[in-house]
């Protein structure tokens, strides 16, 4: 329940979606003549196309959460698990499996894989359930990958039903209980994944990839595509951590 209700409400306030309600409600006050109210909505519609294309707006948005935590390096090959966190993927036969994934997934399973190799007899844990109309969960197309960039299939093992950063920790914890390991996560979500993690009494150690901020915005450059989603997974992020902060506050006065 709680769910779709988070789902339901980052829809409309998705910077794109509440882009698009500002432009339909000042078409909407044009059609009925109302052109005061049509020109406020139509020029504040345009603003906000404007910014959250705009790369030093992107940047500021999710550079705050790409900085906290750095690329996981030194790594300590005593820790015997590696959590890859799921981002999407289609099912389309025509393509190979590593295609199916978005480029957000394979990067972190990349990383994930990169990591597991360092490890002294490691497990690899990919997460991530179906979706919906698509057949096959996350978990398993990620796992066909894997194994086909060399990874052992008895060094693997999935959590195929978990639908949010929530629902993976509840998973990992059956699995690692209380034991160290590394978190694999894109590096705009990291912050909010480590909290989750941590709340759930779990010992996480960050290993953020999919850097999206490599570089500061030009203050020259045209609004661009690809710096509309940034500002919408910054905005995501922001969103999600108000959230989490929300249910562990009334979990709180609930218990």
């Amino acid at each position: 329940m709680l769910f779709t209700v988070k789902k339901f409400i980052s829809v409309f306030l998705m910077p794109m979606s509440f882009s698009l309600i500002l432009l339909f409600l000042g078409i909407l006050f044009f059609l009925n003549k109302s052109y005061k109210k049509a020109k406020f909505f139509l020029i504040t519609s345009f603003i906000c196309f404007l910014l959250i294309g705009y790369s030093p707006f992107s940047n500021y948005l999710i550079q705050p959460f790409e900085k906290q935590y750095k690329s996981y390096v030194d790594i300590d090959p005593r820790v015997k698990y590696v959590l890859v966190l799921g981002h999407g993927h289609v099912t389309n036969d025509e393509m190979s499996k590593n295609s199916q994934l978005s480029t957000t997934a394979l990067m972190r399973l990349v990383e994930g894989i990169r990591i597991y190799r360092e490890l002294d007899d490691a497990k690899l844990i990919l997460s991530g359930y179906a979706g919906e109309d698509i057949k096959t969960p996350h978990a398993l197309i990620s796992k066909e990958v894997a194994i086909s960039l060399g990874v052992p299939e008895v060094d693997i093992i999935t959590q195929e039903e978990a639908r949010d950063t929530v629902e993976e920790a509840n998973f990992a914890k059956r699995i690692i209980t209380t034991d160290r390991f590394i978190l694999v996560t894109s590096a705009f979500h990291m912050p909010r994944a480590m909290k989750i993690f941590e709340s759930a009494s779990l010992r996480p150690i960050a290993a953020p990839t999919d850097f999206l901020s490599k570089e500061d915005g030009d203050y020259a450059r045209e609004p661009r595509g690809k710096e509309i989603r940034k500002t919408e997974l910054a905005m995501h992020e922001y969103l999600g951590t108000i959230w989490h902060t929300i249910i562990e506050k009334i979990r709180l006065y609930v218990n």
